[in-house]
């Protein structure tokens, strides 16, 4: 049998299959490492769209009066009463945005005894950041939502003139009258102090219900009337428009020129005397004084002792004394009278729901339902 001798150019056809098959190789390499960066690229723009959901859900909740006033915003102007409608609202954050859409479920049912409108509120996350290649545009988007509740309760009032410290009216004029103004809501006390701690000159009869309450020792009345006054004041958990010092009082001009406006005024200055009339809420650290004709609409939240002279009129609600409710505060034994509030002259002081509401209109919120979170809302 003859036997090949002539093997010439046999490498070259072997070196170039192995080179095929190596190309395929790395091909396939580089393929399924791209597929796992794509993978994991998608990955985290999705972890991200959703912090970017949440958050901007989140803030949403607590913040919605601030952002339904952006430009390009568009929201209910009382959900309260809203009947159909809802709100849309867009929170920027580092690396993308969340658009936010609230959405009318079912209207508030009832005025004295309500039950909450319900919404469903849906975050729309979208993360700017995440590119699948260089020259992909896709963005990841990830939607979450929650059923919320109007909340429109903010206060719950116990009396026309609610003090802490105690109260001594002098004079048998004027008026403090739990019996709703407004004529929504049931009475309320005229006069609530803790046991021992009122005092009366000239057979004053104050009206309500009860016309006077001094039943509850100090600890009973401070469980009772539930404001955080250690958050409103040491936490700023009632944001001030105007804060005294350093702003000053808005004067009457500035609320006649526009009845809308219902600021939120902080008084740091002790002893501070209403200078004109107005509405809104008053939040004072310590001892402050309404005197003369001064008129005031809305709530009056005093930490100290409250004077009243002359003939002015208070409609809404009244709480003084409530530096008692501050942590480490030093309670007063049953009877002490010297920190009382005083009420001297012809003055009214009476209870009033919808002055009351419209005081704290800025301050209602979504309230989030348990048990209702969900993730991957569909989105179209």
């Amino acid at each position: 049998m003859r036997r090949l001798q002539n093997r010439t150019g046999f490498a070259l056809p072997l070196v170039v299959v192995f080179l095929v098959v190596l190309s395929f190789a790395l091909a396939a390499g580089l393929a399924a490492t791209a597929a796992e960066g794509s993978t994991s690229t998608a990955q985290r723009g999705q972890n991200r769209a959703y912090t970017i959901a949440e958050q901007g859900l989140q803030r949403f909740l607590v913040s919605r009066d601030s952002l339904c006033r952006q430009t390009g915003s568009s929201c209910l102007g009382d959900p309260g009463v809203a009947t159909s409608g809802f709100d849309s609202v867009q929170v920027n954050s580092t690396g993308g945005y969340a658009v936010i859409v609230s959405r009318l479920l079912r209207p508030q049912l009832g005025i004295k005894d309500t039950i909450p409108a319900l919404y469903f509120v849906r975050a729309r996350g979208v993360d700017t950041t995440s590119k699948l290649r260089g020259g992909d545009t896709t963005t990841s988007v990830r939607a979450v939502g929650l059923m919320v509740q109007w909340s429109v309760v903010t206060m719950k009032v116990t009396g026309a003139w609610t003090s802490l410290s105690g109260l001594d009216k002098q004079g048998s004029a004027g008026q403090i009258d739990g019996n709703d103004q407004c004529g929504k809501k049931p009475p309320v006390a005229g006069i609530m102090v803790p046991q021992g701690d009122y005092t009366t000159s000239g057979g004053f009869v104050p009206t309500g219900s009860p016309p006077l309450d001094t039943t509850k020792t100090l600890a009973q009345l401070d469980s009772l009337v539930t404001i955080d006054w250690n958050a409103i004041v040491n936490n700023n958990l009632l944001p001030a428009d105007y804060t005294v010092p350093p702003d000053g009082f808005p004067d009457a001009a500035w609320f006649a020129a526009d009845t809308s406006r219902w600021p939120v005024i902080r008084v740091h200055t002790n002893g501070y005397a209403l200078p004109n009339a107005g509405r809104g809420i008053i939040i004072a650290d310590s001892d402050f004084t309404i005197s003369g004709s001064n008129m005031w609409q809305g709530i009056i939240m005093i930490g100290g002792k409250l004077t009243s002279n002359g003939n002015n009129t208070t409609s809404g609600t009244t709480v003084s004394g409530l530096n008692y409710k501050l942590p480490g505060a030093i309670q007063p034994p049953p009877g002490y009278i010297n920190d009382n509030a005083t009420a001297n002259g012809t003055k009214s002081y009476v209870y009033n729901s919808c002055y009351i509401s419209r005081a704290t209109q800025r301050l209602r919120h979504y309230v989030a339902l348990a048990n209702t979170w969900i993730d991957d809302v569909p989105v179209w």
